[in-house]
């Protein structure tokens, strides 16, 4: 992973580094079977609280304080969605979690080369509302940063009636990211094509049924927020579009790393 964002900033990202106290809580909890599988779900796609009680089974106050303890340890948060303010998703903290792996890194020796090449790359369309900043972003992150493992599209469920705003252009400018040849696209022109997975990035699209074209892949959830709805001024939409683009590098790169490690051949002991 820090292989794919040096690639972009040009050096290796270095997080601060997690107190003692911070690393025996984050420790404390996943030490729980429970509290382990959340964060294992989590790290795949965003879900809320009925999701989460249908896939693991657990009671409504039993998930809610395992969900408190990863919560108050930094390693999942959470928020209302921008679809539906009833739902609330939780999601992994990838700062944290990156900050972990890099601890570990000095007390461990490199076991395995973190690879972003797959011997079968595998095909992902990121999908929202408008194939607008959020999804294109993702499809540039992927195509860029890891085309030996993602064969990466975007589209949108309706049509895309404003083009790429000027925020997020100046972010792939700062990284010397080209926002041509892509276009913003209905899904309906993607109809035919097979995908191994679809993301969707957009909490309204997860919240309705996916079109049955769409519905054979394998389907995730990334709970983001479009930078234009994230402030009112062009300055706050510049940060929280340069969050965004972090974010999704992060997002990708773990979802990169994850495939990598389901690639390896399983030993028979």
């Amino acid at each position: 992973m820090q292989y794919a964002l040096a690639r972009y900033g040009k050096s290796k990202v270095i997080w601060n580094m997690l107190s003692d106290e911070q690393i025996i809580e984050v420790f404390k909890a996943l030490a729980d079977p429970n509290r382990l599988r959340l964060f294992e779900l989590l790290l795949q796609s965003d879900q809320t609280n009925s999701e989460l009680i249908v896939t693991t089974g657990l009671r409504q106050n039993l998930l809610s304080h395992h969900l408190n303890v990863l919560m108050s340890c930094g390693l999942v948060q959470g928020h209302r969605s921008i679809g539906d303010a009833r739902r609330y998703y939780y999601s992994v903290n990838f700062r944290i979690t990156c900050q972990m792996r890099q601890w570990w890194g000095i007390k461990t020796p490199e076991c395995y080369p973190a690879s972003m090449m797959l011997r079968q790359p595998q095909r992902v369309l990121f999908l929202c509302l408008h194939n607008a900043t959020r999804s294109l972003f993702a499809e540039i992150i992927a195509r860029h940063l890891f085309s030996g493992a993602l064969i990466p599209y975007s589209a949108g469920l309706q049509e895309a009636n404003t083009p790429l705003p000027p925020v997020a252009l100046q972010v792939l400018a700062e990284r010397n990211l080209p926002a041509h040849p892509l276009i913003q696209k209905n899904y309906t022109s993607l109809v035919g094509q097979a995908f191994d997975y679809v993301i969707t990035v957009c909490d309204v699209v997860h919240e309705h049924d996916l079109v049955p074209e769409l519905a054979q892949a394998r389907c995730l959830h990334w709970s983001l927020v479009d930078p234009l709805d994230s402030a009112h001024d062009q300055a706050g939409q510049l940060t929280a579009a340069r969050t965004l683009f972090e974010e999704l590098t992060l997002r990708i790169a773990f979802f990169v790393q994850r495939l990598a490690y389901e690639e390896i051949p399983v030993k028979v002991t």
